[in-house]
């Protein structure tokens, strides 16, 4: 772990083990995957996520870090939405950043409870959230506070559910949506409105194509270095999988166009692997073809 990482880790947990309104503190991610955080650089920047269990969500929001943590030089911080319904907030220190991603106690052990009792199967909602806290630990986590009290709700959820995963026919349905936007794409290059085609590309036809690849992945056992869609794909995809994810376009038509085959190119890759019986189908394929761009057979 970087000198950074670890100066800055260090005094975060000497807050939490002080603040009584932080029940519990698991540290999830490449960092909590000791001695995998080892850094290469004693320059490199920390980056520390967190899950907090408190009684008090909002307070923690105000948090005043410069008082809190002295021994950092606090920067910023901003807190937004997340994934089931909590909050997250991201702390910037000149040593790096954390995000604290803040779970309401009492919910969280109506939760815990119903883990217990087998009764989260019953709620759908609750399954796609526990799914979500399930594929952050999947990448690695440990307590730095409460586990007397908490550890057991975390080991179901990280042994138990399976995390977020793709079915073949959630996969279908992402296949469509994908070439209807596809489409879109190319419309929008030939009008002349590149940041637009620009702006899909990335949101739309790449963020499908790595869900597919986090999907294969899991599929065939491989490890993920990250519980972020793209993070640290470098690391682990070769060359022909990694050509599947990337977009490389400046605003220019011809870039632009040659970056959507690139990408129509990965999801066919993909879905044939993961629904192999899948086929652009004969409509779409027709327009895709009037656009200018080549069908895998």
């Amino acid at each position: 772990m970087s000198v950074s990482q670890a100066g800055l880790l260090a005094d975060i947990t000497a807050w939490l083990e002080q603040e009584p309104r932080v029940k519990s503190a698991v540290l999830f991610g490449s960092s909590a995957r000791a001695p995998e955080g080892a850094a290469k650089s004693a320059a490199r920047r920390a980056d520390l996520d967190l899950h907090l269990v408190t009684p008090v969500p909002a307070e923690l929001e105000r948090v005043e870090w410069a008082k809190a943590v002295p021994g950092q030089a606090f920067r910023h911080q901003a807190v937004r939405p997340a994934t089931g319904g909590v909050r997250k907030a991201t702390v910037l220190f000149a040593a790096g950043e954390i995000d604290l991603v803040l779970v309401p106690e009492e919910p969280f052990r109506l939760v815990s409870r119903a883990l217990e009792l087998g009764r989260h199967r019953e709620d759908p909602q609750l399954m796609v959230a526990l799914n979500e806290v399930a594929t952050l630990l999947h990448s690695g986590y440990r307590f730095l506070k409460g586990e007397p009290e908490w550890g057991a709700c975390y080991k179901r959820i990280a042994t138990e559910m399976p995390g977020v995963r793709l079915g073949d026919a959630e996969a279908k349905v992402l296949a469509d949506i994908f070439l209807c936007d596809l489409l879109w794409v190319l419309q929008k290059i030939d009008r002349g409105e590149l940041a637009a085609a620009q702006h899909l590309l990335h949101r739309s036809l790449a963020e499908t194509n790595f869900r597919y690849v986090r999907e294969l992945r899991l599929r065939r056992g491989e490890p993920l270095l990250s519980f972020g869609l793209g993070r640290k794909v470098e690391a682990i995809l070769p060359p022909e999988e990694l050509a599947w994810v990337q977009v490389s376009a400046r605003l220019e038509a011809d870039e632009l166009r040659r970056a959507a085959q690139a990408s129509f190119n990965g999801m066919q890759a993909l879905m044939t692997k993961l629904v192999p019986a899948w086929r652009v189908p004969d409509g779409a394929k027709a327009l895709i073809v009037e656009c200018g761009l080549r069908v895998a057979d």
